[in-house]
């Protein structure tokens, strides 16, 4: 792989991993096992959950 996909990929890895975190998913032992499609899938289930309850919170 070239340096500029390997750079993007960690970066990648990095902001899904930070974000999931920081809202105490799971720690990073587990998160360093997870592949970057996994860490892309559980940062949209969790933080499609949480934009929902803030946009309407009155429906749940």
């Amino acid at each position: 792989m070239s340096n500029l996909l390997k750079s993007a990929l960690e970066k990648e890895r990095s902001h899904y991993a930070e974000k999931l975190f920081q809202i105490g998913v799971y720690n990073k032992e587990v998160m360093n096992k997870m592949t970057i499609s996994e860490l892309r899938k559980e940062y949209a289930y969790f933080f499609r959950s949480i934009v929902n309850d803030k946009k309407y919170p009155y429906t749940r």
